[in-house]
C-alpha cells in the first residue's frame, strides 16, 4: 500500500476530514434547500440556507470522530406545517438528504472511472469493493475516491435507519403515525440507545451499514464498468 503504516493513517484522517466536511455540508444544504423550495421558511430563519459548510457542522461532534469514532452534525430543522402537500412533501424531504449522498457517491465513481481511463488502469485493478484494500497499490487518487464513494454511501444508508433523529424516521412519521407517536414519547432513550450501539461497535448497526453500503458500491461499480469498458 503506502510506504509506512503511519503515512497511511495520516492520509486516511486527512481524507476523512475533507470528505466528511463536503458530505455533511451538502447533505444538510440539500435538506434546507428542499424544505425551503416546499415553502418552509424555517431553514432561512435559522440561517441554514447557506453554502457555508461551517453553518452545518458542529465542531465538537466533528472532532469526536477522532476520539470515540462517533460524530454528529447540526440537523436542519423543518416545519411540515408550511407544506402544501404534507405527506408527499415530507416524504420528498426525507429522501432528499440520502439522495444527495448517493449522488455524491455516483459522482465519485464517475471520477474514479475517468481517472482509470486516463491513466490506463485496467478495470480489474480498480477496487470492486471498499474492502479490496490490496488493489490501492499506493495510488492516493484511488484511495481518496474509494473512500469518498463509500463514506457517502454509508452516510445515506445510516441516515435511512428508521429511528429518531435520523432521516429514515421521517418516513415512519409519514406512513405510520401511530408508531411514530410512540417513538416520540421515548425519543431521548431511542437516541441514546442508537449512540451506544454505534460507539460500542455493535454488529447490529455496523454489519447493516457495511453490508448494504458495499452492495451499493458494487452496484455502482458494475454500472460504470459497463459504460466505460
Amino acid at each position: 500500500m503506502f510506504e509506512t503504516l503511519e503515512l497511511e493513517e495520516i492520509l486516511y484522517y486527512v481524507f476523512l476530514v475533507i470528505i466528511l466536511l463536503v458530505s455533511i455540508w451538502l447533505h444538510e444544504y440539500a435538506h434546507a434547500w428542499t424544505s425551503y423550495k416546499l415553502w418552509d421558511p424555517t431553514p432561512v430563519l435559522q440561517w441554514r440556507l447557506t453554502p457555508n459548510p461551517f453553518k452545518h457542522i458542529d465542531v465538537i461532534w466533528f472532532v469526536s470522530i477522532f476520539l470515540i469514532w462517533f460524530w454528529w452534525w447540526k440537523p436542519v430543522q423543518i416545519n411540515p406545517i408550511y407544506y402544501k402537500n404534507p405527506i408527499s412533501d415530507e416524504t420528498l424531504t426525507a429522501f432528499a438528504w440520502p439522495a444527495m449522498n448517493l449522488l455524491l457517491a455516483f459522482f465519485g465513481m464517475f471520477i474514479m472511472m475517468v481517472y482509470a481511463l486516463i491513466c490506463w488502469i485496467d478495470i480489474w485493478l480498480l477496487p470492486r469493493s471498499y474492502f479490496d484494500i490490496s488493489v490501492y497499490n499506493g495510488d492516493l487518487v484511488l484511495f481518496f475516491w474509494v473512500l469518498f464513494i463509500w463514506i457517502n454511501i454509508a452516510l445515506a444508508v445510516f441516515n435511512m435507519i428508521p429511528l429518531p433523529p435520523l432521516d429514515g424516521y421521517r418516513l415512519i412519521k409519514v406512513f405510520w403515525k401511530r408508531w411514530a407517536q410512540r417513538m416520540e414519547k421515548n425519543v431521548m432513550w431511542i437516541s441514546m440507545l442508537l449512540i451506544i450501539l454505534i460507539v460500542s461497535g455493535s454488529p447490529i448497526i455496523w454489519k447493516y451499514i457495511s453490508v448494504v453500503s458495499d452492495s451499493i458500491y458494487r452496484l455502482f461499480f458494475v454500472l460504470f464498468s459497463l459504460i466505460f469498458y
